[in-house]
């Protein structure tokens, strides 16, 4: 049961160490985020850590994808 969950552990980690996030901040005041995530990693990866950024939901500006990674552009309306 420990290795199964050291195991989960390193694989949450792992995958939280694929994403990451630049805080844009736009004339208009508005802040924005560009998450970024690997290739390989799951869309799901990428809306876990934009939920992280707006706890209060977020919308998305663009989505892309590519050979080599995932990018998503949101903003926090709520915040």
């Amino acid at each position: 049961m420990k290795i199964r969950i050291i195991t989960f552990l390193l694989s949450a980690t792992a995958l939280s160490a694929c994403t990451t996030a630049q805080e844009i901040n736009r004339p208009d005041g508005v802040t924005e985020y560009l998450v970024a995530c690997g290739a390989s990693t799951g869309w799901n990866i990428c809306y876990n850590r934009a939920n992280e950024l707006c706890p209060g939901g977020y919308e998305t500006l663009t989505e892309e994808w590519g050979f080599n990674r995932k990018e998503m552009r949101i903003e926090c309306p709520n915040d």
